[in-house]
């Protein structure tokens, strides 16, 4: 039965009631307009075709940056080694995303399009970017007191039609994930024209960069767009690896008192490799050899463990090891990541010009087809990489693609083929190399966006031809380059075999040997310190020799 309410209670009602209804006037717009500011609103379009398209934007007023607002949502990264920071929404579906890192605010038009109150003003400068293959637009502008302007800024694609026949990575990412922030990130993709993300938890003592869940169920996707988790594991004893895309985690992430939270020096990356391929991941080193003093990096590479290796990262290539791995008679596919957040330790300021996701990227050319990641993870399977902080690159060896074995006999071979080149920026240089020496080049004019280089080889032994390109640098710390894998023409499906170079990554793994000997690690069971040990010995051996001829289904 109902019951009437108490006087009391009927009271305080309307005493709130009506102190309510006396603040609703206080009360302001909850956009919080500052008065007699200008609304600006940015639309960025596709030069070539007038689509709208997201990107990234800065505004400048009077050459000082200007923080823009407001902002629908918004990430702000704390570069402390624990990478745990979410986004913010003021709004279930942003038009606007501020990235703000060591203080610097990055607006991201997650649409295209977006409108912004900013002070009246006789001199703003816009900057539009768009990953590494569009060329960026600036706009001068001014504005009044309450005046309403739109500003229409074109992006010009460096190539178009040849552009959109590459899938771009960035294979070396921290960020939390959870599912609601799919959308989001990978609004923040298209702003820097990126197509797949390999997302990776990680651990420092505790888990970092926490993804959601593993394999296809923890896949985002859009139309030729995809994230997907992965895992880093670290090792002071080992080096740092990386485990992508692949089906489940790996654990434990952290090897070590210095990342882990036990003294046990296992598993160690072999085993880690193993379980990753049969997690259905790609696997590889990163940061080239792990970044630690010691390494297990070669042992890997002898046994054939290894998928890839993180060759191009801070805007520098490991030219001088990848190419005495090479030489030693191994076939290194050659892979880039930013390790974001990680850059911004190293480029102070950042440097406009490059994207905040995927400055260093791995580029393969294939159509995206349902899955951009496991299009692209078949690609580097195949070795068939370009490593690019901003130029474009292809080449071809007698009509095969990068990461190509063409096989032959006798006394000689020619071979023949052409490499091309193509940026927003001057090209400075076009070259090929051939077991580690530059045969063919052709110079830039300081003018030339485009470069091509037919060239013709006469071989006597088996060789792995490879094409790179330059561009003048950003800034005294950023060298703009890209470089191809190799295609390994094999004569009697020997590999290549320079003797200095097998005889250097032999001396290097002696000196590992001699540090998993006397280092003191700690292993739960005594077998895993054997294991070790046997395959350490084993690696050994197989580097005493020259390397054996590669298999047919190489």
């Amino acid at each position: 039965m109902h019951r009437p309410r108490s006087l009391p209670a009927i009271r305080l009602l309307l005493l709130a009631a009506v102190g309510i209804t006396a603040a609703l006037p206080q009360f302001r717009d909850p956009t919080l307009r500052p008065d007699y500011s200008a609304r600006v609103t940015i639309v960025v379009q596709r030069e070539d075709t007038g689509e709208i398209v997201p990107a990234r934007i800065y505004l400048f007023r009077s050459g000082r940056l200007f923080r823009l607002s407001p902002v629908d949502s918004m990430i702000a990264f704390k570069q402390d080694n624990f990478y745990r920071n979410r986004p913010w929404r003021r709004s279930n579906n942003p038009d606007s995303l501020e990235i703000i890192v060591r203080d610097m605010s990055h607006v991201i038009l997650t649409k295209g399009s977006a409108t912004f109150d900013v002070p009246p003003w006789k001199e703003y400068r816009l900057e539009v970017h768009r990953g590494l293959f569009y060329e960026p637009a600036v706009i001068e502008f001014e504005v009044g007191p309450n005046e309403e302007k739109t500003i229409v800024a074109k992006v010009r694609p460096m190539a178009p039609r040849l552009q959109e026949q590459w899938i771009s990575a960035d294979q070396h990412v921290h960020i939390m994930r959870a599912r609601e922030d799919d959308d989001l990130l990978m609004r923040w993709m298209q702003a820097e024209d990126l197509n797949v993300l390999n997302n990776l938890e990680g651990q420092r003592q505790q888990h970092f960069g926490v993804q959601y869940a593993w394999g296809r169920a923890g896949e985002a996707r859009m139309p030729g767009q995809s994230i997907r988790s992965g895992h880093e594991t670290r090792s002071d004893y080992f080096g740092h690896v990386l485990v992508l895309g692949g089906n489940r985690l790996i654990r434990p992430l952290g090897i070590g008192d210095m990342y882990g939270n036990t003294p046990y020096a296992y598993p160690h990356p072999y085993i880690t490799f193993f379980e990753g391929r049969r997690a259905g991941g790609l696997v590889g080193y990163a940061h080239f050899h792990g970044s630690r003093k010691h390494s297990q990096f070669i042992m890997n590479m002898a046994l054939n463990t290894l998928d890839f290796v993180e060759v191009m990262q801070y805007a520098l290539i490991k030219t001088p090891g990848w190419y005495e791995l090479l030489n030693a008679g191994f076939r290194v596919t050659g892979t880039a990541g930013c390790d974001w957040p990680d850059p911004t330790d190293h480029f102070i300021p950042w440097e406009r010009n490059l994207p905040l996701l995927g400055p260093e990227r791995t580029l393969v050319k294939a159509e995206p087809g349902e899955s951009a990641w496991e299009t692209w993870a078949d690609a580097v399977r195949r070795g068939s990489t370009v490593v690019s902080n901003g130029p474009l690159l292809d080449f071809t060896v007698n009509g095969r693609g990068i990461g190509s074995i063409i096989d032959w006999d006798g006394a000689s071979a020619t071979v023949r083929g052409e490499a091309t080149a193509v940026f927003h920026r001057p090209l400075d240089s076009l070259e090929i190399v051939a077991n580690g020496k530059v045969v063919a080049s052709r110079k830039g004019d300081g003018v030339k966006t485009e470069l091509s280089l037919p060239f013709e080889l006469e071989l006597t032994e088996s060789t792995w031809i490879a094409a790179r390109t330059e561009s003048p640098r950003l800034r005294e710390d950023i060298r703009i380059w890209a470089h191809a894998s190799p295609v390994y023409v094999l004569k009697n499906r020997q590999p290549p075999y320079v003797k200095a170079d097998r005889d250097s990554v032999l001396a290097k793994w002696e000196t590992e040997i001699e540090f998993y000997k006397t280092a003191g690690f700690v292993f739960e069971h005594e077998s895993q310190r054997d294991e070790l040990m046997d395959l350490a010995e084993r690696t050994r051996k197989i580097l005493q020799a020259p390397q054996p001829p590669w298999p047919a289904s190489r």
